[in-house]
Parts: C-alpha cells; structure tokens; sequence
C-alpha cells in the first residue's frame, strides 16, 4: 500500500510525503497534523481518504 501526505495551503493541497506502507494506522498517528491522506493499493488505486483532524 501507498501513502500521500498532504498539507494545505487555503484551498490547495500540497503532497508533502509518499510512503509504502503496511500499517494504515501508523501513518495516520505518524502524519495526524497533516490535512490529508490518501492510501493506494500497489495498482494505484484509492482504497481510502482519511482527514486526521477529524478522527
């Protein structure tokens, strides 16, 4: 699985990290100030959006 990290900047989301990963709750703990995250499965596919402000 992939990780893109997200920051924003008013309405523009800026990538500001890509990761393998295998433990999608670590990424989320790793990154939690982060505006975004997007997980991706090794097709490129999206399996899911998270917001961690709002978890």
């Amino acid at each position: 699985m992939i990780a893109k990290v997200y920051s924003c900047l008013g309405p523009i989301y800026i990538k500001i990290a890509e990761e393998k990963c295998d433990d999608m709750d670590k990424v989320i703990s790793d990154w939690k100030y982060a505006c975004l995250i997007e997980f991706f499965d090794e097709e490129g596919n999206l399996v899911e959006s998270i917001d961690p402000k709002e978890l």
